[in-house]
């Protein structure tokens, strides 16, 4: 008797882990049958922030829920954890994540120095929340026609906004909403509900997460880059370092690695200046030390860059790249993306920005 009800009871526990194995990590209410997939597709993508769990799927999306959603995102697709530098940006709220998201360039606040993260989210808030978040990992705004042509509503859409509705439609991010009418409408100063926003958004994250896994620098772009770098450079030898640096573009980012097929940050720095004669550091944190200290409105192609805060909240330098002119600097990135190239004049990592120094010699 004792034996049967041991395995009784292993067998209810069995059941149980299996049934908990098979239920949806993500728990939500109220949620409408064709957003269902979407939803439970997104919490498998890891978008989906602790703070929806158990929210009403048919209720307004909030300002601080976007936010936050915008930037798990952000997360996923660069492989970047972002840590704000400060936390006192707004008046209303010290979120961390809200914050972050604000030093990457993803959301704004007003003019009055608030966020409002419990106001509700309109449409072509939205609307620019994802286009931001498409500018912050480098993809470029190409708007050829009108877009909005064909929405009856076209002239409610905000002068703010325009640009963003428009990405958004020709993307085919945004299809537009039915009104009483049965007319296709834009509704850009109504507001979104958390399953129509959040599966707009998996529209626009699956839509990013192919153009960060394409080799978008082809040989053309690093041709161009070469020659933009060697008419800036001050001297053949930053020119020629510069040239190289970049003939790695595409490498893997492995982490320890050190060349010549996969790298991390410091070792592909020190690998780039070390086929030069330069001896510099291993660790990005001490290659802050090597060289001597250069402003950022002085940068010249082949300076070393460092960042902080780039997946630590510690004082000290947690990234390197190469200057290679133009504002651009060579590195490399992260797991997703591997030896690439990206913008210091804005977005991530001229938020993270911490120092400059001049390894090349005169």
């Amino acid at each position: 008797m004792k034996s049967s009800l041991r395995r009784l009871a292993a067998l209810l526990l069995l059941l149980a882990c299996l049934l908990a194995l098979a239920a949806p990590a993500f728990a939500y209410k109220n949620a409408s049958d064709w957003a269902a997939p979407y939803l439970k597709e997104a919490d498998l993508l890891g978008l989906l922030p602790a703070s929806l769990k158990n929210a009403d799927m048919k209720g307004n999306i909030t300002r601080g829920e976007m936010c936050a959603i915008a930037t798990s995102a952000y997360q996923e697709l660069t492989g970047n954890t972002p840590n704000p530098n400060r936390t006192d940006y707004f008046t209303d709220t010290s979120d961390s994540v809200i914050c972050a998201a604000y030093e990457i360039g993803i959301v704004k606040g007003y003019d009055d120095g608030t966020f409002l993260p419990d106001q509700f989210l309109t449409r072509q808030e939205f609307f620019v929340i994802m286009s931001n978040l498409n500018r912050c990992i480098g993809m470029p705004l190409h708007l050829t026609t009108d877009y909005l042509a064909s929405f009856p509503d076209r002239g409610d859409v905000s002068y703010w906004a325009e640009n963003a509705a428009q990405e958004m439609v020709g993307l085919k991010i945004v299809t537009g909403t039915v009104n009483s009418k049965k007319q296709t409408v834009l509704a850009p100063k109504e507001n979104a509900t958390r399953q129509e926003a959040i599966v707009m958004f998996l529209r626009c994250y699956k839509n990013a997460d192919e153009y960060m896994n394409t080799t978008w620098l082809t040989a053309e772009d690093v041709a161009k880059l070469t020659q933009k770098a060697k008419a800036e450079a001050t001297s053949t030898g930053a020119a020629n370092l510069v040239q190289y640096a970049l003939s790695f573009v595409g490498k893997s980012y492995v982490y320890g690695a050190t060349g010549p097929n996969s790298f991390d940050c410091s070792g592909f720095t020190q690998y780039v200046y070390k086929h030069f004669g330069y001896s510099i550091n291993r660790i990005a944190d001490d290659q802050a030390s090597n060289g001597v200290a250069v402003s950022y409105a002085n940068l010249q192609p082949g300076d070393l860059i460092c960042f902080s805060h780039t997946y630590s909240s510690g004082d000290y330098i947690t990234h390197v790249g190469i200057y290679i002119g133009d504002g651009k600097i060579v590195h490399a990135a992260n797991s997703k993306r591997g030896v690439t190239v990206d913008s210091i004049t804005s977005g991530y990592y001229y938020s993270h920005y911490a120092c400059a120094r001049r390894i090349l010699k005169s």
